[in-house]
């Protein structure tokens, strides 16, 4: 996964957060059978704790598009509880396991700097006027 293709959002916070995911996703789509329950359980720590704290400014927005950006993090959570379940499965077996491993991590890859772009970065705007009663200037190569 590649996150170093678009701007930090300017929220110093939210930036640290994402490296913290970008990693663990990395460290998911690498892992091998005997590191890849640990690797998901880790990522699951690492985005449910993010989640958290973006919840809880979003359940403060009047913007019609926080719910979807909190039921966004419950089915992101929700997904990767579901690929623990299959993980945990003896009757699953190990090419399956890997593969729907790699799937996962390439999802994420592919959703999370999505996600900061259209989602997270409406949520710095709005801690942004809550802390200074204004919105950020956003710069842009033209």
């Amino acid at each position: 996964m590649n996150l170093k293709n678009f701007f930090p959002i300017g929220d110093p916070r939210l930036d640290d957060d994402h490296r913290r995911l970008e990693l663990a996703i990395d460290v998911l789509a690498s892992s091998q059978a005997q590191d890849r329950f640990t690797a998901l359980h880790d990522l699951r720590q690492v985005a449910a704790a993010h989640f958290e704290s973006e919840d809880a400014d979003l359940s403060r927005m009047a913007d019609g598009n926080a719910k979807c950006h909190v039921d966004e993090h419950a089915e992101v959570l929700k997904s990767l509880d579901e690929v623990r379940l299959e993980l945990a499965s003896p009757e699953r077996d190990e090419v399956f396991k890997a593969a729907l491993t790699r799937r996962l991590a390439e999802q994420l890859a592919d959703w999370l700097p999505m996600h900061v772009r259209e989602m997270d970065a409406a949520l710095v705007k709005f801690r942004v006027a809550q802390r200074f009663g204004g919105v950020p200037v956003t710069l842009a190569k033209r």
